[in-house]
This record gives C-alpha cells, structure tokens and sequence, in this order.
C-alpha cells in the first residue's frame, strides 16, 4: 500500500446535497460486492456483517485506526467547482397518458399520486459543475482503478446525464492526505477522536463516517471538513 491520488474527471454537473459525498471507500466496498454477486439493493445489518470479512479482503484501500475503532485511509472528495444551481425533478402523470398503465400485479386496481409506485413528487435537485473530483488515501493504485473504471456516473440522476465520468486517474502521490493536510481536516471522524487542544476548522453534525453510511453503528457525531470543497470567484477566474 502506497499514498495514492484517485481522480473521476467529470464531463457534467454532479447532482450532490453536500459536501462529503460521493465517497469513495462506499463506491469502491460497491464495486466488490457487485464482482463477488452479493450486491443488495436494501441489505440487512445481517447481510452487511455476513460480508464484512470479504470486503476487508478484497478492498485496495489500507485499513486504519482511531482509538480503537476501524476507518478506511481514504478522505471525503476534494473539488473545486465554477457554477452551484438548483434544477427540480418531478413526477406528475395520469395511467395511460404521461406514462404505460400501471402494473397493478395482485394490487387491488387504485390509482392514487400520494404513496407506492404511482406517487407524485417534486424535489429540489441541486448540481455542481467541476472540472475533477480527487480523493487522497493509502492504497493499491492498480486494484482501485480496476474496481473503479467500471463506473461511468456520480451523484444523483445519472440515468438523466449529470455526474458522467470521463476517465478514472489512480496514481502514487508525495504525501498521505487521507486524514490531514497539514492543519486542514480531510475526512469527517468522531469528535471524541480528535485531540481537544487541536484547533480545528470543521462543522459538526451526525454522518456515517465508515460505510454503509445508513448503518446505524457507523454513525457518530462527526468533525466535518470545510476545506475540501471549494466554490470558484467566477470574477477571480475570469480576470
């Protein structure tokens, strides 16, 4: 294992809510359970403890430590992006006309618009235009490209074109970033983890800092990183 940089050069807006995601030890622990075909759309905490000891096996990204509990030596995405707007999508139509009759199966024939399949809704979709997305970690350059170069979108809405990716870069890098950069935070962790005479610039809140992310024992309330996303002076960049 080796300090690697990991680049998703992007082609279009990625559709993100914050900035700590996409993370790239959750794609990368994706990857393996798709290859080992034992990827779930909605796993159980039973299912996810089962393959546990195969994704610690099969992961090219070094397994670390903070006080005792496990962490993946990969930090949150760190990019630089010019435009930050809000686009909406929505689901708003009538059987038969706006979309294919309903597969009713064995439901009762209903049509309602507030919950199940035919549900209306109209939500905030929130994009940002970056050139490149990199993440800073401890690993096998050649096993992390050859699980990532299969994905081919990040973010939200990909099957509508946003977070296309070019190309995946992973390559050996002069200095581990994974944690810290200097004084700089790079990756959410526990607040108790951190030393408390270190000051340190971050935001709090609760964040599931090892995946699964929805997984109740991975969530801790976390010291978030403000300096790896940073949003572009159009001024200053066109001067």
């Amino acid at each position: 294992m080796e300090a690697i940089k990991v680049t998703a050069f992007l082609s279009s807006p990625i559709a993100v809510c914050d900035d700590w995601t996409p993370s790239l030890d959750a794609l990368l622990e994706w990857q393996i359970l798709e290859k080992l075909n034992l990827l779930s759309p909605n796993p159980t905490t039973d299912q996810v403890a089962e393959t546990r000891p195969l994704v610690f096996t099969e992961m090219p990204i070094e397994k670390g430590d903070l006080n005792g509990e496990w962490y993946w030596k990969v930090s949150s995405p760190c990019y630089a992006y010019t435009v930050d707007q809000q686009s909406r999508f929505r689901k708003r139509w009538s059987p038969g006309v706006d979309s294919p009759e309903p597969n009713w199966g064995k439901r009762k024939p209903k049509f309602t618009t507030s919950q199940g399949a035919e549900k209306a809704y109209d939500l905030p979709l929130f994009l940002r235009s970056a050139y490149a997305i990199h993440w800073y970690g401890i690993g096998d350059p050649s096993a992390t490209l050859s699980l990532l170069e299969s994905i081919t979108g990040l973010g939200k809405k990909r099957s509508q074109g946003y977070g296309q990716i070019l190309k995946w870069v992973v390559e050996p890098f002069s200095h581990d970033w994974h944690l810290w950069k200097v004084n700089t935070l790079m990756k959410a962790v526990p607040i108790e983890m951190l030393d408390p005479s270190q000051k340190v610039q971050c935001t709090l809140m609760n964040w599931g800092w090892r995946p699964p992310g929805w997984l109740a024992a991975n969530k801790s309330f976390c010291a978030m990183p403000t300096q790896t996303v940073v949003k572009l002076d159009k001024e200053f960049d066109d001067g």
